[in-house]
This record gives structure tokens, sequence and C-alpha cells, in this order.
């Protein structure tokens, strides 16, 4: 049995262990690198991306605000013709609705809504008065038109 004796391993190379050891750490540290790298511009590109993303969101944000802005203030502008030509028809009326378009076309300039409420302004943006000091609605404005000599020629009467 002692020719089966068990034969000793070969010495170990622990050189060659070590350098082999240190190629691999080597290369796994150079992918390790790239990864690096190619996840830094990853995160570059979805900063960039989310910075487009955010201007992106905001001018349609900013665009659907004017939108809508725009379309109340066509609509208050409607409603403010309507309510203007109520008044011409509570006053005897136009002679018809060319004059009126004319006549409106002429004074629209004149009259605004802010908060909701109808204002007489003068031509600097300012509140029109009354003789008495009060502040002109649009009944009193519309009374005056009917007087002003150059606007009186729209109504019937």
């Amino acid at each position: 049995m002692e020719s089966e004796k068990v034969q000793p391993e070969k010495p170990l190379d622990y050189r060659a262990l070590l350098t082999a050891a240190k190629e691999a750490l080597k290369l796994e540290y150079q992918r390790s690198a790239i990864l690096i790298s190619q996840l830094q511009a990853i995160k570059t590109q979805l900063a960039e991306v989310q910075a487009e993303n955010k201007i992106l969101r905001e001018s349609v944000d900013e665009d659907v605000i004017k939108h809508f802005e725009e379309r109340n203030q066509a609509a208050e502008a409607r409603s403010l013709k309507i309510e203007v030509r109520q008044n011409f028809l509570e006053a005897n009326g136009c002679k018809d609705d060319e004059s009126f378009e004319t006549l409106w076309d002429s004074i629209k300039n004149k009259i605004q809504i802010q908060g909701g409420e109808v204002r007489i302004v003068s031509q600097n943006g300012t509140p029109k008065f009354t003789l008495n000091g009060k502040v002109m609605t649009l009944s009193d404005f519309v009374q005056s038109l009917k007087q002003d000599p150059i606007s009186s020629k729209f109504f019937s009467e």
C-alpha cells in the first residue's frame, strides 16, 4: 500500500496566482469603469430629457392657459357687445344692425370689463365720471352717446 501513497501536490505558484488575480481584478476594474462611464452618460441624458420635458410641460401649460384666457376674453367681448346692444335697444335702438356695428367699432375701446364689471374709460384708460361725480355706468354712457352730435345719428330717434 505504500506504493499508493498520495503523492504530494505540486507546490502552489503564489506568484502566478497573484499575477492572475491582479489581471482579473484589473479587467473587472476596467469593466466597472466602462459601466460607470456609461451610467454617467445615461444620467446626463436623463437629466437633459427631464429638463426638456419640464420645458415642454410648462410651455404646454402656458399654451393651454393662454388658449383659455383668449377664449375667455373673446366670450367677455361678445357678452359686452350684447350688453351694449341691449342698452342701445332700451335707449330707443339703433337704426339697423349695420349702424350698430359702425357705432360699436367707434366705442368698443371706451368700454372694458374688469373683475366682471363693465367700466367706461377715457382714452388713457382712466374711469369716466358723470357730471354728478359718479362713475359712469353703461346706461349713462349710452345716454351720453345719444346726446352727442356725432353718435346720435346712429339712434332711431
